[in-house]
């Protein structure tokens, strides 16, 4: 509400500025005859100038209803003043009169503006007629003019039409102030249960609804993300993976129809339906299931961006009406970019975290599963020589340990990249010469580490990518490659970044170089660091020659 307020007054207060300065503009373009008329117009047209100004640079106070009182009381004031000179100045009346009609418009609507341009017709009817009091006509005479009449009937409907235009406006700002108030509760600042959890809760408070539902298929898994606001069950949200078979229930037959229906706990229900394209359609039909499990007495349900729904179900006030209908599709309208950019980011993120699993179960996989494996072998063997030859299976064992050392300290090696990492912007270099150290003590594989960086400090974002793709690279290295020597090279300016690793090993298995899109549609090279390069915004490059070793080299832009 203090929201719609502010944009109010600041709207009223940029109007009072223009009028005031529109005031005194026509004063001086047509001042009035007589002189003392003159010095006091021109004396209460300044006040109101900077009365206007004052007002306009501290609107923030006019959120208090005695500051709004006394700013209406100033500008009543000055209306006074013009109306009494009406005759002599009535550009400067007919200002006014548009400047109140609008206000009145955006506060109270056409009715009150039609009803102020009544009073105020009647007022100028009165103070004409005033200066013909002692001329040729007198009586009701001038007061019968058929102009006088068109006059009053011109301002009539001139302040309906005015009051109505504001009325509209004030609609459109309270509109965009309730849109801004759900785009901020949309911001990732949290995890993604409190996020939906503040987002539906508002969302209920909003329509009256005593529960939530909010549902979105992940086009990479097909699977349902369901989020259920219920506060009758604990403030906690309830974020649950539904299995693809669900995706009728939730989502329905039909992505584009919105409908209400009140009266379900008693009956078949009174239905309200249609497309989102404006398209009437027959009653929608709600799965089975999805009654048994949420008995709704009412319910509200509008399709979201990204093929998301979102379903308000048991109106606290009786039943939904078609006003929340509409008031809820519009809403869900202008947060369709910001639903849409959230639902692809969370769809993202489970790609990612899938990913990595993948690659979790091929390090495994190919590291300690393979190991522990072939130390189970070698122990069915050595068991049955322990008999035969004692010191050869003690030698034997000896071996064995050394390798279980060597697989532990993989392991070790493989659970810190895991790890959350947090690079500060001004220590990238330090970092990547520290981990390059620590590689090559650990390997025996030199690394030789140039780094030169200008221009503002790095986000801490691209910091942390750019550091995990440098140990990605190096662990492709120690495994794969078979090389003694790698030369680790980061450049960077204000307007790009590039990060380069060679090494002299036994290469890719193929020959020459291939841009990213050339390795995606092979298949070829590190899939790690491709996402995360493509993640950034950047381009992957892969020379390799087999026998010779390989170049990566990869480019982030700034600007």
């Amino acid at each position: 509400m203090n929201s719609t307020v502010l944009a109010l007054e600041r709207l009223k207060a940029l109007a009072r500025l223009v009028l005031a300065a529109a005031l005194g503009l026509a004063f001086l373009l047509a001042p009035p005859p007589r002189a003392p008329l003159y010095w006091l117009a021109a004396f209460v047209f300044g006040v109101y100038f900077l009365y206007a100004v004052v007002v306009l640079l501290y609107r923030r106070e006019l959120l208090r209803r005695s500051w709004r009182v006394a700013a209406g009381v100033g500008d009543l004031a000055v209306l006074a003043v013009v109306l009494l000179f009406a005759p002599e100045l009535p550009a400067a009346f007919l200002l006014l009169f548009v400047y109140f009609s609008l206000a009145i418009g955006l506060w109270r609507g056409w009715p009150a503006a039609a009803g102020f341009s009544l009073l105020v017709s009647l007022a100028y009817l009165l103070v004409s007629w005033q200066p013909s009091l002692s001329g040729l006509e007198t009586g009701l005479l001038p007061v019968l003019r058929r102009e006088n009449w068109l006059a009053m009937a011109g301002m009539l409907a001139a302040g309906a039409l005015l009051g109505t235009v504001a009325r509209r406006e004030r609609m459109h700002i309270e509109r965009a102030a309730v849109a801004n108030h759900f785009v901020a509760l949309l911001r990732l600042d949290t995890d993604w249960p409190a996020l939906w959890n503040r987002w539906l809760e508002e969302v209920c408070r909003r329509f009256r609804a005593r529960r939530a539902l909010l549902a979105f298929r992940n086009p990479e898994t097909d699977r349902i993300l369901l989020w259920r606001y219920d506060p009758r069950e604990g403030e906690e949200l309830e974020e649950s993976d539904r299995p693809p078979r669900d995706f009728r229930e939730f989502l329905l037959d039909d992505a584009r129809v919105a409908f209400l229906v009140n009266g379900l706990d008693r009956g078949r229900g009174a239905w309200q339906a249609h497309r989102s394209s404006g398209e009437s359609r027959e009653t929608p039909r709600l799965p089975d299931r999805f009654l048994q499990e949420f008995a709704p007495g009412s319910l509200l349900s509008v399709p979201v961006a990204a093929g998301g729904r979102l379903f308000l179900l048991d109106s606290a006030s009786g039943g939904f009406t078609p006003a929340q209908f509409e008031d809820l599709e519009e809403l869900l309208g202008r947060l369709a970019p910001v639903l849409a950019n959230l639902l692809t980011i969370r769809s993202l993120i489970t790609r990612a975290v899938e990913q990595e699993r993948e690659r979790i179960v091929r390090e495994l996989h190919d590291g300690v599963a393979q190991t522990l494996a072939s130390v189970e072998m070698q122990l069915n063997v050595y068991r049955r020589l322990a008999s035969q030859d004692p010191a050869r299976t003690a030698e034997e064992l000896g071996g064995l340990q050394t390798a279980v050392k060597q697989e532990q300290e993989g392991l070790r090696r493989f659970l810190r990249t895991l790890k959350p990492v947090r690079v500060p912007p001004d220590e990238l270099g330090r970092w990547m010469l520290a981990h390059s150290a620590q590689f090559q003590q650990e390997t025996g594989i030199e690394v030789e580490v140039w780094t030169e960086l200008s221009g503002p400090a790095l986000p801490e974002g691209v910091c942390r990518e750019i550091f995990q793709i440098l140990r990605e690279a190096l662990h492709n290295v120690r495994k794969h490659a078979a090389a003694q020597h790698v030369l680790v090279k980061l450049r960077g300016d204000d307007s790009y970044l590039r990060l380069l690793v060679d090494d002299d090993g036994r290469g890719f298995p193929f020959s020459g170089t291939y841009s990213q899109r050339a390795l995606d549609e092979q298949g070829l090279g590190p899939v790690s660091i491709s996402e995360r390069t493509r993640a950034l915004g950047g381009t992957l490059t892969v020379d390799s020659t087999p026998g010779s070793g390989a170049t990566l080299r990869v480019d982030i832009p700034l600007s």
